[in-house]
Order: C-alpha cells, then sequence, then structure tokens
C-alpha cells in the first residue's frame, strides 16, 4: 500500500491526465526505464468499432504507436472535455489544454507518452459500444467508460477510474478493399461526469 501513496487520483479527466503525463514527459527524454517486456499481443482485425477500441486499447497498454496510428481516421479529431480547455495540467507547466487535437497532434502527443512514461495501462469496456446498422458507413457510440493508468515512475502516475468517452468511427476500404473501420472523432467527457 505505501508503494502506492503517491499515485495520484484524478476523477476530473483524462484529458488533464493525459495532459499532466504529457506536460511532464512531452519535451523530456527518455528518464525512466521501461518495465519488463510483456508477449506482444496483435491487435484484431478492425471489422468492427468493437474491434477499434480493442486495438487502441492495446496500443496503448503496449506503447505501439502503429497500432495507435492505424486505429485513426486521416481526419481524426480528439476533443478535450470542455470543462478542461484553456486549463493548464497540475504540474506547473504553461502548457494550455486546447479544444482539440488534430491526427497529427493526436498521434506525436501520443508516441511522446508512450516512449516516456514508465507504463500505461487502459482499459476500455466494450459491452456497451453495440453494432452499427450493415449499411452504414459511420457509426457513434456514447457513453463508453474508460479506465487509465499512466505511471511516470515505479511510484508516481495519473489515474482515471471512472469516465466516459464518446467514439464516432467511420468505415473504410483497406488497401486490398476489404471493409474495414477506424476512429474518426473522441471526445472526452471525463471531466463533466
Amino acid at each position: 500500500m505505501d508503494k502506492y501513496k503517491k499515485l495520484r487520483k484524478i476523477g476530473r479527466t483524462f484529458s488533464l491526465i493525459v495532459g499532466a503525463a504529457l506536460a511532464a514527459l512531452l519535451f523530456t527524454g527518455c528518464l525512466f526505464s521501461p518495465p519488463e517486456e510483456e508477449p506482444v499481443e496483435p491487435p484484431p482485425v478492425m471489422n468492427s468499432p468493437v474491434n477499434v477500441l480493442k486495438t487502441i486499447e492495446i496500443a496503448y497498454n503496449q506503447g505501439n504507436i502503429n497500432y495507435y496510428k492505424g486505429a485513426l481516421s486521416e481526419n481524426f479529431v480528439f476533443y478535450f472535455d470542455p470543462d478542461d480547455v484553456g486549463q493548464t495540467p497540475p504540474n506547473g507547466s504553461k502548457y494550455v489544454i486546447p479544444e482539440s487535437w488534430t491526427y497529427t497532434e493526436d498521434w506525436d502527443a501520443t508516441q511522446r507518452m508512450f516512449a516516456n512514461a514508465y507504463s500505461i495501462s487502459l482499459t476500455i469496456p466494450t459491452a456497451g459500444v453495440g453494432e452499427p446498422d450493415p449499411e452504414a458507413t459511420t457509426y457513434k457510440a456514447e457513453n463508453i467508460s474508460i479506465k487509465l493508468l499512466v505511471m511516470i515512475d515505479e511510484v508516481n502516475g495519473f489515474i482515471a477510474d471512472t469516465g466516459y468517452c464518446d467514439f464516432e468511427f467511420e468505415e473504410y476500404q483497406n488497401e486490398t478493399g476489404a471493409d474495414r473501420w477506424r476512429l474518426r472523432k473522441w471526445w472526452d467527457r471525463t471531466a463533466t461526469q
């Protein structure tokens, strides 16, 4: 229990958690040794919105930016919780949380987080995601819970153990002509819970 005394519980937001972790890690080199290697789990075929979220979960847990980028539309936008926009992370950083991040801004920040965090654990229960109609080319899943733990060293980290996000997916054809899904929009709503 003492080992985790310094673990901060932040119920406000996924974005402040990621923002704080990113602010602490974005502009630094690799400060901490990563934990021992775990077996690599390949992502599922992204033939459904559920599998897109499973791929994102695997990407975060393995720190695999290629899995993450592969799950995102080129038009991807991450929307920060409106309650967080204009705020600064709680570590003295001068970074101001914007309204949104584009595809490039998001995966660049995520890549830096993957490279510099001691460990990351993301859980996205997909039971409530549902399935799109067979003819649909877009699909929105709302009020999907997330659980995120970003450790910056062995005892210090940021946790969101409750929170909800909305996700919008789009269908596309991959290079072989197969129908696949990817994430087009991600709304963080964890601060307004």
